[in-house]
């Protein structure tokens, strides 16, 4: 395995986050990925310097230009027009942003449209960044495992914080179980006090050695040890395919024997979900009876949490306020 100043450095040679190819309805990706611009170029952004960049990479805005009519002159300027509109509302976005993350909040936008990091990130805006880097793997390939595997203590301790007084457990890549699946999930029914399906369970093979989609579990125990309690299977999703990855912990479901009350399934994720009047604007991507952590549940819950030097995401984290674009 390479050393994490070995990949950092292999990661940081030549970072280029010009390209993104997502649906422009898209909009917290958009956020995310001016965001990203922002940092890294050291600099302050405007709406202008994006739309650019978007265009040299190869994004179309012209789609449209089939709907509209008019001399190549006017036609430009409509187009243009789009630009401008689309861009705005995306800035728009990043002002409720803003707002709704507060002192959390590690960007300033100005009356202009303008958008710059703040001098001096405090620990709150320092893991908005971590947290920003691990919603955006497509640009941090070389030392995804480091965010993805560290995403999951996140998760943990934001749990545990939601949850001050359950038992909270990595199940993951970072977890105290040992041996194959099958072991470690009966070692986790014994921890709870719950029945295993054998027939069930015995359908995984004994070469399995992952933990079939649990990331975080926890759990509020009595004294009396009954297994009648809150029981909470997490998955944690970094990826843009969150939304399939919402289903992987209800395989417990079938594992395990809930008594008298359904297990409870969590979705931690870094990314920001746009909250509209109180409601999540995925709602309708969002399985029923799912306990969702997103970016702005994460800072709130750990608000006074730091990075140490246990963690190598401080080191990407540090490289990435620090880094300055090459520009061509």
């Amino acid at each position: 395995m390479k050393d994490i100043y070995k990949k950092i450095q292999e990661q940081f040679f030549s970072l280029n986050i010009s390209h993104i190819s997502e649906p422009k309805d898209q909009l917290h990706l958009y956020a995310d990925y001016i965001e990203l611009v922002c940092i890294i170029s050291n600099d302050y952004v405007s709406q202008r310097d994006i739309i650019d960049r978007l265009i040299d990479s190869g994004v179309e805005f012209k789609l449209e230009k089939e709907k509209l009519d008019g001399e190549i002159g006017q036609i430009d300027s409509e187009i243009y027009d789009l630009e401008e509109s689309w861009i705005i509302n995306i800035f728009e976005y990043l002002k409720e942003r803003a707002v709704n993350f507060g002192a959390n909040y590690p960007f300033i936008i100005d009356s202009n449209g303008i958008i710059f990091s703040k001098d001096k990130l405090n620990d709150s805006q320092y893991l908005y960044v971590y947290l920003l880097l691990s919603s955006s793997l497509n640009y941090f390939k070389t030392v995804k495992h480091e965010l993805t595997s560290e995403f999951e203590i996140i998760s943990e301790k934001a749990l545990q914080s939601y949850l001050p007084n359950a038992v909270v457990y990595g199940f993951g890549s970072n977890t105290i179980f040992k041996g194959n699946a099958k072991e470690k999930i009966k070692n986790l029914a014994k921890e709870i006090n719950i029945e295993v399906k054998e027939r069930i369970l015995n359908q995984i093979s004994k070469h399995n050695s992952k933990e079939e989609g649990l990331d975080i579990v926890g759990w509020l125990p009595f004294k009396d040890n009954n297994p009648n309690t809150i029981i909470i299977f997490g998955q944690c999703a970094c990826g843009q395919n969150w939304l399939n990855k919402q289903n992987e912990t209800r395989r417990y479901d079938r594992f395990y024997e809930s008594y008298l009350l359904p297990f409870i399934h969590a979705l931690f994720v870094p990314h920001d979900f746009r909250n509209y009047n109180g409601e999540f604007g995925f709602d309708k991507d969002i399985n029923n009876h799912t306990l969702v952590f997103e970016r702005r549940r994460i800072l709130e819950l750990l608000d006074n949490f730091t990075f140490d030097n246990s963690f190598d995401s401080k080191l990407i984290v540090d490289k990435c306020i620090e880094y300055v674009e090459d520009i061509v």
